[in-house]
């Protein structure tokens, strides 16, 4: 009995051998060969042997890494061999593919703009901004912060002020936001931004905001968002220092439905009409995905006019509408013309609202 272990022993060494020499030598192939459509018939030979192998749990394994190696070197030389031949046959021979995203697999909506015409696009301007489109005014805006605001909050308000032209900011105490609202508008106000913090006892000097609530003047609307990714000028590595008291410029991108670009007209409002185009500041909203990434950068030219260069000058933070009131902030005021809900997120992740 102990004769026959042993030498049985002895076989099982002798296989698992042979099993290292052979898997070697499959991965030596593997790296040295030079074509894909050799490694793809490969790969369909090892389909029926994973099936074959279904009740050997070790065998198994062992098939489908190099089932997985064999698709990373094959997709390696695929792309060696397109870039060969467009080098060879020109780029449009052999295009470049799309790849497949969140924001390009997104449903269509009926409000893009290649499905409306210029008399539809013109009759969305007819809204609580045209006044300022038709008649170009100076915007004032009034920066506020309830309570008594944590460090973090003064600071990024103070920051605000900052990008702001001809914008104040004031701490409003324990009074509520619509008679802010109403005083701000008789000392000639056009917008009001009031920046939230949470309020924890223990911690309430060092919050950050988490909030950020905006009111267009004198009729609203009233938009809540909340506020992340915040990012302070001095955090910023190798900055520029902004120049004060300027008209930066402005750049709004990617807001494709009608909310989309309503939300835009609102964010043009808070910046006059006439940017000091010598200063070179650029003031930055990106939309991607219902989220609203702020930068503020300075630009330069080099090489005679050939190449520009950015710096951040900051802050940096990011918006994400929750809900939008057509008037004036008020406990009475229940007119929600969208109102966040995960539920329906959640249910179709890439329906988006801008």
């Amino acid at each position: 009995m102990g004769k026959r272990g042993r030498h049985k022993l002895v076989d099982t060494k002798a296989g698992k051998n042979k099993a290292d020499v052979a898997q070697k030598q499959f991965r030596q192939s593997v790296r040295n060969a030079r074509s894909s459509a050799a490694l793809e018939e490969q790969l369909e030979h090892l389909g029926p042997k994973l099936e074959r192998f279904r009740g050997n749990r070790m065998a198994r394994g062992k098939i489908f890494l190099d089932m997985m190696m064999l698709k990373r070197r094959a997709r390696k030389l695929r792309q060696e061999e397109l870039k060969k031949n467009r080098a060879i046959h020109g780029e449009e021979a052999f295009p470049m593919k799309v790849p497949r995203t969140i924001e390009n697999t997104r449903p269509d909506d009926s409000t893009f703009v290649e499905h409306l015409t210029a008399q539809e696009l013109e009759a969305e301007k007819h809204d609580e901004t045209e006044s300022y489109f038709t008649n170009p005014y100076k915007p004032k805006i009034a920066i506020l912060a309830p309570y008594y605001p944590s460090e973090p909050t003064e600071v990024f308000c103070k920051e605000l002020e900052s990008v702001f032209p001809n914008s104040k900011f004031i701490k409003r105490g324990t009074f509520s936001l619509k008679k802010c609202c109403q005083a701000a508008y008789e000392a000639g106000y056009t917008d009001v931004i009031d920046v939230h913090c949470r309020r924890i006892k223990k911690l309430k000097r060092f919050m950050q905001p988490s909030s950020l609530i905006y009111c267009h003047l004198p009729e609203g609307p009233t938009i809540h968002f909340r506020l992340s990714g915040i990012t302070k000028m001095d955090d910023i590595e190798d900055r520029w220092n902004a120049a004060q008291n300027v008209n930066p410029e402005l750049l709004l991108t990617n807001f494709k439905t009608a909310e989309g670009r309503r939300m835009s007209r609102l964010f043009t409002i808070l910046f006059p009409t006439n940017p000091d185009l010598r200063i070179r500041q650029l003031c930055v909203f990106h939309n991607q995905r219902d989220f609203m990434f702020f930068r503020r950068y300075k630009y330069a030219f080099r090489k005679g006019g050939d190449k520009v260069v950015l710096k951040e000058i900051g802050p940096k933070f990011c918006l994400k509408v929750r809900r939008i009131l057509k008037g004036l902030p008020s406990a009475k005021n229940m007119d929600i013309r969208y109102n966040y809900s995960a539920h329906e997120t959640s249910k179709n992740k890439r329906l988006f609202v801008m």
